[in-house]
């Protein structure tokens, strides 16, 4: 008598699991970041980038990293309005590095920090642009190492724009420039969906036109999460459904089998 080969029921629960856990898999890369990680992180080291004397990319080990997510410096006469120019390139210098707000794993060496001069000339802008086609960025805290000489920047200011820099927002209240390190926190949420955004640090109330170092800046870290766009979660959501798909098509060809092969 030719034997049967039956199958054997308990593959089929495993292999279920199996596909179950690729599916939450893949739907917990797709989903949303929960923890806070670097975003930007400008320490100020590397080739300058010109006309300054530091280098003003986001560096190491911040998740976005190089050119494209440089810093500028600017100048106005209002830090809730569009710049008017420029940052003077001849008031600023490279100085050594502070060593407060190192971002933890930071590989290069803290030998670098933006030097400022004649602040009663010019307020300082440091704005950083956060482009993204649908505003995937969610900001959570900005903070830097400061160092001032009492002569230089009072008054620092976090703001936002989402308009390409036409206008502002404060955030927060103003702090004055002391101690070592400036945390500004941002309301969960208040840059997300803003596909122009741009945060800007204000330094104000510089008084003296002398040629000392007056304040030194240095390791900004620009803190959030970047939640993926609509189209990467679509993507995503789409790859699981067409695993259940599958999974259920296996199951209607393998229901008939263990029918016949039942005693």
């Amino acid at each position: 008598m030719r034997k049967i080969k039956r199958f054997r029921p308990r593959a089929l629960p495993f292999r279920s699991l199996l596909i179950l856990a690729g599916a939450l898999l893949l739907l917990a890369a797709f989903a949303p970041r929960a923890n806070a990680t670097l975003i930007r992180y400008y320490n100020f080291e590397g080739t300058p980038t010109a006309p300054y004397p530091v280098n003003l990319d986001s560096k190491l080990p911040a998740a976005e990293v190089g050119a494209t997510f440089r810093m500028f410096l600017n100048t106005g006469t209002n830090p809730t309005l569009a710049a008017t120019g420029a940052y003077p390139s001849g008031n600023t210098s490279a100085e050594a590095g502070l060593p407060a707000n190192v971002a933890p794993g930071d590989p290069a060496p803290n030998l670098t920090s933006l030097g400022i001069h004649r602040s009663g000339q010019n307020q300082l802008y440091m704005d950083i642009p956060m482009f993204s086609a649908v505003g995937i960025y969610n900001v959570t805290s900005v903070s830097f190492a400061v160092s001032g000489n009492g002569n230089g920047y009072g008054f620092a200011a976090l703001l936002f724009s989402t308009n390409g820099g036409t206008t502002f927002t404060q955030i927060g209240a103003t702090q004055a420039v002391t101690g070592t390190t400036l945390t500004f926190a941002v309301p969960a949420g208040t840059t997300l969906n803003k596909p122009t955004l741009i945060m800007r640090i204000a330094f104000t109330g510089g008084f003296s036109n002398g040629n000392d170092l007056q304040n030194q800046i240095d390791n900004v870290q620009i803190n959030g999460t970047i939640v993926p766009e609509p189209a990467t979660v679509a993507g995503g959501l789409l790859g699981v459904l067409a695993l259940c798909w599958f999974q259920r098509r296996r199951l209607k060809l393998l229901l008939p089998r263990l029918r016949r092969s039942s005693p």
